[in-house]
């Protein structure tokens, strides 16, 4: 059986809430705040993560950053710990919006 998610976020949101290092902890990774370099990087992975719950039909568990997002060296995003599923991410103006796809 095939499971949806998908989320999006207002990057102004996500760009005042990286100023706080607690924010910064419970949500990204050591590799992902390496990649990350604009407040739609942020974005774009927190998305992710909300829809790769929504799949999973459990609900958010916390602390999120235990769910890890890493890239090809094609830059396509891919989950680190489930190769059950595929990931897009997508940018544009003021929002990121991410699907899951999980089977």
């Amino acid at each position: 059986m095939y499971k949806v998610g998908t989320d999006i976020v207002k990057i102004s949101r996500i760009e005042k809430s990286i100023k706080k290092d607690s924010f910064l902890k419970e949500v990204y990774t050591k590799r992902e705040l390496e990649y990350c370099k604009t407040a739609e990087n942020y974005a774009g992975l927190f998305a992710a993560k909300e829809a790769y719950f929504k799949a999973l039909g459990t609900g958010i568990k916390r602390p999120i950053c235990k769910v890890e997002i890493l890239h090809t060296k094609e830059g396509k995003p891919y989950f680190a710990n489930d190769e059950n599923c595929d990931l897009s991410i997508s940018h544009d103006g003021e929002y990121a919006i991410a699907v899951v796809v999980k089977w």
